[in-house]
């Protein structure tokens, strides 16, 4: 039982004496030692006197290098304070683990890691929907691979393959979360293949398709702010979850512009878009609304442009996902084939490139890291933030757009928030 210091290149390098399973004991923490087996995989244990009978007992804090060495010591520490105060860490696991079920897991998964990701709301309604409704009853310690199988098959045979991708991803990190926590004792989807091959989409509206579905939101159901950031990811090309997210403090109507802040675009970059005219029309009506609304329920009005019921949180964009759904039937969606949010802003780049504005342009407009990131010089040196041709270009598919579906007045759209 070689006593060393544990430091990272030590965990690094390690290697079982005489190709046998080695314990490391940690010198700065007492009972911690790194296991190291056979065929080099390595797991942070502690050793400690169990209570109850004064028997040694092994305890697995999780897999090195998912688990550092640094939160290893942290767990063990927490670990010895619990067997001072009386209590059993391996029984108490024991027994969480016994009645702890794949539901549970997701949901432990959700709170305490994915609601850390920018993707929060759409991983923790894809595993709810995909895996604690059809799995969820299962226990943990039971939990198999064919289990995980089924999962997959229930989602590839209702024809959603790219969606059978996302869960696949989706419980791998789950899977692998959970094994460094200890929850898992191996890696369930080691070896596993990905469902499909995932297609990129290309779904973009033609002008018809456009006409169609701008005239159908007037009566769709869905609240009036659901059909503002719709139309707003049409007119500007942004992305729904930052269409979503939008707050007062981001606009100056004044200029025009909504400054989009590194913490909420998805490249991490200040993002400037000048607003068209139609834009600030849609903008000025939909804070209008909220506003009235709050003066006639007798409160503050919310910090959020498009805020979810209550004023307390932003619309999310499943849930703007999830009232584009709602709207289908025999087929169509606000009566033309589905498309997603997402498929606006691919159609919005797209006509702007009809109309003759250069893709290095719409690359700006759209805050694509590859157009305006993409070499040192643009990325250090560069900072002309091309303000001026991003408003030509939305003012001209702002005004090509009213050209294809005609105007549409405040009182067209409808008068709910």
């Amino acid at each position: 039982m070689p006593v060393v210091e544990l430091t990272d290149r030590f965990c690094r390098s390690a290697k079982g004496v005489e190709a046998k399973q080695t314990d490391y004991f940690d010198e700065a923490v007492k009972g911690l030692c790194l296991t190291v087996s056979p065929g080099g995989t390595k797991t942070f244990n502690l050793i400690y006197t169990r209570p109850v009978n004064g028997k040694r007992a092994r305890m697995k804090l999780g897999r090195y290098p998912e688990l550092q060495l640094a939160k290893a010591r942290e767990r063990a520490r927490a670990t010895r304070a619990e067997v001072s105060e009386g209590s059993d860490p391996v029984a108490a696991k024991r027994a969480a683990a016994a009645s702890m079920t794949v539901r549970d897991l997701v949901e432990n998964y959700i709170g305490r890691h994915a609601s850390t990701k920018r993707t929060a709301d759409a991983i923790a309604r894809r595993l709810r929907k995909n895996v604690s409704e059809v799995i969820g009853d299962i226990r943990v310690a039971e939990l198999h691979r064919r289990d995980i199988t089924r999962v997959i098959d229930e989602i590839k045979d209702r024809g959603a393959p790219i969606e059978a991708n996302r869960v696949f991803e989706d419980l791998r990190a789950m899977v692998r979360w959970a094994r460094g926590r200890g929850d898992l004792d191996e890696n369930l989807m080691e070896g596993m293949r990905k469902p499909s091959e995932a297609v990129e989409r290309d779904r973009v509206l033609d002008a018809p398709e456009i006409k169609t579905m701008w005239t159908a939101l007037a009566s769709a159901d869905m609240r009036e702010s659901t059909r503002n950031i719709i139309r707003l990811c049409l007119v500007t090309g942004q992305r729904v979850g930052e269409v979503c997210g939008m707050t007062r403090d981001e606009l100056d109507l004044q200029r025009g512009v909504w400054l989009i802040p590194p913490a909420r675009s998805k490249n991490k970059r200040e993002h400037a878009v000048p607003l068209p005219s139609l834009a600030l029309e849609i903008l000025d009506e939909q804070i209008n609304a909220i506003d009235t609304l709050a003066d006639r329920k007798g409160r503050a009005a919310s910090g959020f442009v498009f805020p979810a019921p209550g004023g307390r949180a932003p619309m999310t964009n499943a849930a703007v996902s999830k009232a584009i759904k709602r709207n289908e039937g025999d087929g169509l969606t606000l009566g033309i084939e589905p498309f997603t949010p997402h498929d606006l802003r691919r159609t919005c780049a797209t006509r702007m490139e009809e109309i003759g504005i250069s893709p290095f342009i719409v690359g700006h407009v759209l805050n694509h890291i590859s157009i305006t990131k993409a070499s040192i010089t643009s990325r250090i040196y560069a900072r002309y933030s091309y303000e001026k041709e991003k408003r030509e270009a939305l003012e001209a598919w702002s005004k090509r757009l009213l050209a294809l579906v005609g105007e549409v007045t405040a009182q067209s759209r409808g008068e709910q928030a």
